[in-house]
């Protein structure tokens, strides 16, 4: 079920339009990966705790995609450096954020893929950003940070867009689950659509294809979606 909700910002009198309940806060695997009846399935998995429509969730809860989106509220100063470049903006600009660690009042978002049975995939899941609608000139960027703060880029629409390059793997028999600092340059409403594949041992090459929202609002906007507490949704408990 996809609901739009219009959200006023303050003076600036500007709409963003969102699709269904919307995240503040709290641990969510925004991207999360099943397996169900011989084909991946995308969802989001939010935990207990998180802060959806102004409420907490009192128990972990499954969302279809198109029921949930995030709201980025935070902003971060680019460092200087050239391996920052593919964020899209000059060293010492600020740009928004969603954490690659758990910070108070934010949403720590991942991907995660627990429900997988890593024995079942015989080559890696790869979640590869295949299309991008957000507002004019603003670009998106996916990354983790090592001990000493120095970027890795898995995807950037900076240099050519979006290209084959764009996408995380995630090596069942490593991880099932990971964190990452996503960037956003512009305020808006960014609809990212991925293509989840992997090998399955027995089924073959299976692929999905999912649009995942992210509403990039001013920090002072925060506090605006408690109005929202009342908005009925359908969910679905995790199995």
């Amino acid at each position: 079920m996809k609901t739009k909700l219009l959200h006023t910002i303050g003076a600036m009198a500007m709409t963003w339009p969102v699709m269904g309940a919307t995240l503040t806060s709290g641990h969510v695997d925004f991207i999360g990966i099943g397996y169900v009846g011989g084909a991946l399935e995308p969802h989001s998995h939010a935990h207990a705790g998180a802060i959806v429509d102004g409420s907490p969730l009192v128990e972990d809860t499954e969302f279809e995609v198109g029921e949930l989106s995030i709201q980025v509220a935070g902003n971060v100063t680019r460092p200087a450096g050239s391996e920052w470049s593919a964020v899209g903006v000059g060293s010492g600009v600020s740009f928004w954020a969603l954490p690659e660690t758990s910070t108070p009042g934010q949403p720590f978002a991942g991907i995660g893929a627990e429900e997988l049975t890593p024995s079942d995939w015989i080559s890696p899941i790869r979640i590869t950003l295949t299309n991008m609608s957000a507002p004019v000139g603003a670009h998106f960027s996916l990354l983790q940070t090592d001990g000493f703060g120095d970027p890795t880029f898995f995807m950037s629409t900076l240099d050519g867009g979006i290209t084959a390059g764009d996408f995380y793997s995630m090596d069942l028999s490593i991880e099932d689950h990971a964190h990452f600092l996503w960037g956003f340059t512009e305020l808006g409403v960014y609809d990212l659509t991925f293509e989840i594949s992997g090998e399955h041992a027995v089924d073959g090459l299976k692929s999905s294809s999912a649009t995942y929202q992210f509403n990039v609002v001013p920090e002072t906007s925060t506090g605006l979606m408690s109005l929202l507490g009342a908005t009925v949704l359908l969910r679905r408990k995790r199995k």
